[in-house]
Parts: structure tokens; C-alpha cells; sequence
């Protein structure tokens, strides 16, 4: 047989080809990727995606010296300049410029403002500037000052600045960003008039990021009809803002000063549904109540209030979706919220996570997060916050973390009916103690009574023999509460597949089990009819 010697990687198309290069997060790769075919050496000096990022260009290197630091500074320009002039020889069209860089001298001032010239000229849609603090510097230079030209990229869609000036000119000259989409910037210092000369400028604007700017007190935003998002992180000096947006439906708000939220006008915002709100030092109970009455059409609600060990009372008709992570217990949280279907409390978590949209339940649903806040007391304690209003069809329970002590003997002296439920969710994480799996779900169907009970599976956490314990003895215990004799349990196996497999009875599951691997969970569903005793 004739050997096969074509290149059928230079055949692919060009735009294929920029896609994949897209994925490549340093420039090594890119380089290794040119070796691939010819087309792609081109291609590689070709790209229209230019991420210049200084962490990933020094990235093998360890602790270096002020001298190498110097040198890996020097070394980056070269790399920088070399790449850009490739380009503009080649006539290329630039799509996206990142450039993430220290400055050590003076004259890289002058050499960031040629590449940016040569940028802005190729129509470029993706602009990202971030300079970065230098400690070793004996002779602190001036923040980086954006060039002028920058006023006038109407191609732009995304822009992001961080730790350097605007343009001097910005209350001179037009602000042109007629397709500017995003705009990101973080330790830029503002004044009231830049901010609204920017706002002008910007008709087509849908995420609003500013993160840790300065010299403005007031911060306004009008008639941007397609703003979408607000994300805000605001030091001390920021007193009021005002938003007049008819379609903006998010706003994120982070306050690492405990000053407080500033005033706020949003009563023209109809169709903001979503806040997140972050406060260290925590805010009073009067100040979050200020807060929330800016925002009386609120869907979804994040409070990340790590510290707050006061009484948090919350009152809305049209919330549906609450995330509250804070050092609050149980019995001092007080929320009147009639159409709630999620609150996810995550008490002394240090992880809050992304803003993320959660979808919405048909049954009012509580998740509980919890690292290390478990003991015997908190059992009664969720108890009485499932009688309060909402009245709570499902509960979600995650552990991560275990050092306290629960003894059920005690609760069980406790003359308290379980709470009716739907549904209960128990996960663990690391956690390999018998006894803690064990005690846990012991106290759990104390304080509730669930038609059904789903355990997660984490065999490389757990000894498979322990687990086996922990099923039969989560079997027994929900028999337990029912009417003996009368009432079945249904046994059902999912996958992150979505296949389930169903079991009549324990015997059948515990010789199946062996076969099931982590990341499975067991479902037990009580049925009304005629038990069969088995042996186990």
C-alpha cells in the first residue's frame, strides 16, 4: 500500500485553525503548535488572538531575584514587540489584545503606548490592559496613562483596565465606543464627569464591571437601555448611586470597608431581579433592611455576610431564590418570604462560590452547607426554623467538615414531632468516619420525617463495608417511623448518566452495591403497602 503523505492539518481552514489556537494558554504552546504543519507556522505569527500575560511568560521560573526579574521583564518586551510587528508586516487583523505586564523603567511607558497605537489601528474588538505592581522598584513610576486614540475605537466590543489612567483627553474628545458591549475597570481613578462622558459614549453597553476605583463619590448611570449587569466594588468614599437603566436585571455589590451600602435611586429599574450583595465588616440589621427596600421587584438574592452574628430579618413578597452565607445561627435568622422556593444557607462558609443562577423548584427547597457548625444543638434548632412560614418541602443537607459532637439520646428527649417532608438530600464531603455518617443521619430523622431520603455515594471517602452499614442502617431507620407492616420502601440507584436502576427490597440493592462507583446516590421511597419481613 502507498504511504498516505499528505498534510491533511494544513487543509483544515484558516478560521478553524484560529479557533483551536484560542485554546493555547502560553506562548510555548503556540509555539509548539507551529510545528504542526507549515500553514500553521504562519498561521501561529497570523493570529488574531494576541495574549500577552507576564505570570504565564515566567511561569517555569521559581522565586526569581530582582536581577532575573529584570531580565524576564526585558525579555517579555522583546517577546511582545517582536509578535506585534510580525503582525502588523503581515497586514494581520487583530481580534483580541491582552497585555498583562510589569513596568520597571520609564521608557516601557513610551513602548506600550506604540504597541497600543499599532493596535488600535487593526480595529480591535477585545482590549485588555493590566499593569502590574512591582515591589522591587526603587524609583515608583507614574500609573500608566492610556493614549488618546483609545476614545476613538468604535470597533471595540470589550474593554477591560486595570491599575493604570484614562485617557488624558476624556473631557475633551467624544468618547466613540459605539460597540462597546463590556466595560471592566479596576483600580482606575474616575471623577463624576469621566464616569458620565464614558456612560455617553457607550449606547450599546451590557456589563458594567468597576472594581476598586476611586475619586468619585457619586456614581450615575442613565439611559443605557441595554444595560444588563452592574458589578460594583466600592471603598468608603462612594455616598449615592443612581441608575436609570429600563432593562438592567443584575447588580453586584461588594463593600470591603464596613461603611455600608452608599444611598441608592433605583426606582426607575423595574426589571432588576437579582442582587449580590458582600459586606466586611458586616452591616447592621437596619442597614440591610435599607438596602433591601431599594429593590422591591428582587427574584434572586446573594448576602455574603461572613462575620454578621446579629439578627438578620428579611421581609419580601417576590423573592423565590435566597443564597445567605454568613456566621448568623438558625434561630436569629428571621425571613418572611411567601414565595420562596430556595434558600441555600451556608453558615461559616469561606467559599461562596460564582453568582450563579440556580433553577427554579416547584416546592419550596432549603440547602444547608455547613463546615464544621454541627452539634447536637443545631438539630432543634433547624427543627424550629422549618416551622416558621415558609413552610419547606425539601431539605438538602452538606457536610464538609465534622469536629463537634451530637448525641441523639439527648434529642430524643426532646418532645418534638419530626417535620413532614418531601424529600431530604444527604451529601458528605471527606468526611470517613463511620460514626459521623451514622449519628448524623440518626439526628436528621429526629427532626424530620421524609417520604424520601437520597444518599450520595463516596466509596473513596469511605470504607465500601462502612457503607453498607450506613444503607441498611438509613433503611431501618426510616422504617422505623412508619406504621410497621404497612409500609414499603422502594430502592432506586442514579448516575450522573441519568440511568437509574429500581430495587424492591434491601437484599437485592446490597448485592448490587459492589458494582456502583462514586458520584452514585441510593434512593430510598416510602410506599404505602404490605412489608415483607427479610433476613439481613
Amino acid at each position: 500500500m502507498e504511504e498516505d503523505t499528505m498534510d491533511w492539518i494544513s487543509e483544515l481552514p484558516e478560521f478553524i485553525v484560529h479557533h483551536i489556537l484560542s485554546y493555547l494558554d502560553s506562548p510555548k504552546d503556540l509555539v509548539r503548535s507551529s510545528v504542526l504543519s507549515k500553514k500553521w507556522f504562519a498561521l501561529t505569527a497570523s493570529f488574531p488572538i494576541l495574549d500577552f500575560n507576564f505570570r504565564n511568560f515566567v511561569k517555569s521560573s521559581t522565586s526569581p531575584s530582582e536581577t532575573d526579574s529584570d531580565n524576564d521583564t526585558r525579555s517579555f518586551f522583546k517577546y511582545v514587540d517582536y509578535t506585534i510587528s510580525r503582525c502588523c508586516e503581515q497586514n494581520v487583523g487583530i481580534h483580541t489584545f491582552n497585555l498583562v505586564t510589569p513596568l520597571q523603567d520609564s521608557t516601557q511607558l513610551d513602548v506600550i503606548d506604540r504597541w497600543l497605537e499599532l493596535i488600535l489601528n487593526k480595529a480591535v474588538k477585545v482590549l485588555k490592559v493590566d499593569i502590574l505592581d512591582v515591589p522591587y522598584v526603587p524609583q515608583p513610576l507614574p500609573m500608566y496613562r492610556m493614549p488618546n486614540k483609545l476614545l476613538f475605537a468604535s470597533s471595540l466590543t470589550s474593554l477591560m483596565l486595570c491599575n493604570c489612567e484614562l485617557p488624558s483627553s476624556i473631557m475633551v474628545d467624544v468618547v466613540n465606543f459605539k460597540s462597546l458591549k463590556m466595560l471592566h475597570l479596576d483600580s482606575v481613578r474616575l471623577n463624576e464627569d469621566a464616569i458620565k462622558r464614558l456612560i455617553i459614549g457607550c449606547p450599546l453597553l451590557e456589563e458594567l464591571i468597576v472594581d476598586f476605583c476611586y475619586g468619585f463619590k457619586r456614581f450615575c448611570v442613565y439611559g443605557l437601555q441595554h444595560l444588563l449587569l452592574v458589578d460594583m466594588c466600592f471603598n468608603g468614599e462612594l455616598e449615592r448611586i443612581d441608575i436609570d437603566a429600563p432593562n438592567i436585571r443584575y447588580l453586584i455589590l461588594a463593600d470591603f470597608e464596613g461603611r455600608g451600602a452608599p444611598s441608592m435611586n433605583m426606582a426607575l429599574c423595574n426589571k432588576l431581579t437579582t442582587l449580590s450583595y458582600t459586606g466586611y465588616p458586616s452591616p447592621t440589621l437596619n442597614d440591610v433592611t435599607d438596602l433591601l427596600s431599594n429593590f422591591p421587584y428582587l427574584e434572586t438574592l446573594f448576602l455574603d455576610l461572613p462575620d454578621a452574628r446579629n439578627k438578620l430579618k428579611l421581609s419580601s413578597h417576590s423573592l423565590r431564590t435566597f443564597t445567605l452565607l454568613t456566621a448568623c445561627d438558625l434561630e436569629d435568622i428571621d425571613i418572611s418570604t411567601p414565595n420562596l422556593l430556595l434558600f441555600n444557607y451556608k453558615a461559616n462558609s469561606h467559599n461562596p462560590g460564582p453568582l450563579v443562577m440556580n433553577s427554579v423548584h416547584s416546592k419550596a427547597r432549603m440547602e444547608c452547607c455547613l463546615e464544621d457548625s454541627i452539634d447536637t444543638l443545631w438539630f432543634p434548632k433547624l427543627r424550629r426554623f422549618l416551622d416558621k412560614k415558609i413552610r419547606f418541602k425539601e431539605l438538602k443537607l452538606c457536610i464538609s467538615a465534622f469536629s463537634g459532637h451530637i448525641d441523639v439520646e439527648l434529642l430524643k428527649v426532646i418532645q418534638s414531632p419530626p417535620y413532614e417532608l418531601d424529600q431530604i438530600d444527604l451529601e458528605w464531603d471527606s468526611i470517613k468516619d463511620l460514626s459521623v455518617h451514622v449519628v448524623v443521619v440518626d439526628a436528621i430523622l429526629w427532626c424530620c420525617r421524609p417520604q424520601s431520603l437520597t444518599l450520595g455515594l463516596n466509596f473513596p471517602s469511605t470504607d465500601f463495608e462502612d457503607w453498607i452499614h450506613i444503607v441498611k442502617f438509613t433503611y431501618e431507620k426510616l422504617l422505623q417511623q412508619e406504621d410497621q407492616g404497612r409500609t414499603n420502601i422502594q430502592i432506586v440507584i442514579s448516575s450522573s448518566s441519568k440511568s437509574k436502576e429500581h430495587f424492591n427490597n434491601l437484599n437485592a440493592l446490597l448485592t448490587s452495591l459492589p458494582h456502583y462507583r462514586q458520584g452514585e446516590r441510593v434512593t430510598f421511597i416510602k410506599e404505602e403497602g404490605v412489608f415483607e419481613e427479610q433476613d439481613n
